[in-house]
């Protein structure tokens, strides 16, 4: 009998471990979002299950890409996602370099034809007004 008792002991120990890793794994889908698969106490949580799927697939793979990585669902549309965020500042960044040249550029434009009229010179010809 002894032995038995260490068998179920074991077994117990073994299903509360599981169940510990389980409950921690659906506790880390809540909080990405997502809402975990159902499963029966003591087992684990069910990587195929996750992959049937499409919403969770694509919520972990959004908002927790480790653990979709971890459960073998990852696509990597986190990396393309921080790619395009990058390229998007840098593209803002052109845009405000471009923006700043042309602001120069518009300021000398002003300048000269305020020179122009003040020395009574049509900027548009370079002659003198009224003649």
């Amino acid at each position: 009998m002894n032995d038995l008792d260490t068998a179920i002991s074991k077994a117990h120990s073994a299903a509360e471990a599981t169940e510990q890793q389980a409950r921690h794994l659906e506790a880390r889908i809540v909080k990405a979002g997502g809402t975990p698969p159902l499963r029966q106490y003591g087992s684990a949580v069910s990587a195929d299950a996750i992959r049937k799927n499409l919403t969770l697939v694509s919520v972990l793979n959004r908002h927790d890409p480790e653990l979709a990585s971890y459960l073998g669902v990852q696509t990597g549309n986190y990396r393309r996602a921080a790619e395009e965020r990058e390229a998007r500042i840098l593209r803002g960044k052109a845009l405000e370099m471009e923006t700043a040249r042309l602001r120069e550029v518009n300021a000398a434009s002003t300048r000269y034809r305020e020179q122009q009229n003040l020395a009574g010179r049509n900027p548009m010809t370079g002659r003198r007004w009224g003649i």
